[in-house]
């Protein structure tokens, strides 16, 4: 199994009233924490793909240089969903084939209830939410896929709900918007719902084999604008 660690450890400040609770120091120690956790954990191969707007890698490369890490500079859309979704694909190449995936968002880490065992007849293993009511959403923080060619498959199709989902006919003021999209179209990088709720309707609407448990095992802190907010998941 290998396990790919989604990152962006040095965000870019969009406006000058942006502010981060979390220093680029302690957001390297905490990355460290995560590689840290995932080789005790029993992963043994590790690749960390981040999206920074600049940041320098050698305090990590330092400890763990048997982690491969990938720095890619993007287009950042608002919504960081759709820019984690872009870092996923252009990391599948990669991937071994025929190799079970586990995805974790930086600076969170396994626990003592992660299970590092996945069920080679699922495609996914995952912790959700609400799944089968219509605002259903899973956790993104941390999952297992099957494999790249499954994960390509969820990711692609992911990306392209998230951006269609505000086009859709659910009523009739929706009808009447896209009526007069087709004459005045218009692209925004804000019109795009949630991965989480994407993420939900895919899985729902394709033929994947879902192992849905209550724990995933993983803990860390959301980095808010006025406040830290613990997470265990």
């Amino acid at each position: 199994m290998i396990a790919i660690v989604t990152s962006c450890i040095h965000p870019k400040q969009l406006s000058s009233n942006s502010r981060s609770f979390v220093p680029l120091k302690q957001r390297i120690e905490q990355t460290l924490y995560t590689l840290e956790r995932l080789k005790a954990t029993g992963f043994k191969q590790i690749i960390l793909i981040d999206n920074s707007y600049e940041v320098d890698f050698n305090s990590i490369k330092l400890i763990h240089n048997d982690v491969k890490i990938l720095h890619i500079q993007q287009y950042q859309f608002t919504n960081k969903g759709i820019n984690e979704l872009l870092m996923l694909l252009t990391i599948l190449d990669e991937i071994p084939k025929d190799t079970p995936i586990f995805k974790i968002s930086g600076r969170y880490f396994p626990n003592e209830s992660f299970n590092f065992e996945f069920n080679a007849e699922y495609d996914f293993k995952l912790r959700t939410y609400n799944f089968f009511k219509r605002r259903g959403t899973i956790s993104t923080r941390g999952y297992f896929v099957k494999n790249k060619e499954i994960y390509e498959d969820f990711l692609l199709k992911t990306l392209n709900e998230a951006f269609i989902y505000q086009s859709r006919f659910v009523g009739w003021r929706s009808s009447i918007l896209q009526l007069k999209n087709i004459f005045f179209p218009i692209f925004s990088k804000k019109l795009n719902t949630s991965i989480e709720f994407a993420a939900v309707r895919v899985l729902k609407n394709s033929n994947y084999k879902l192992e849905l448990i209550d724990t995933i095992g993983i803990e860390g802190q959301i980095a808010g604008f006025e406040n830290l907010t613990a997470i265990n998941e």
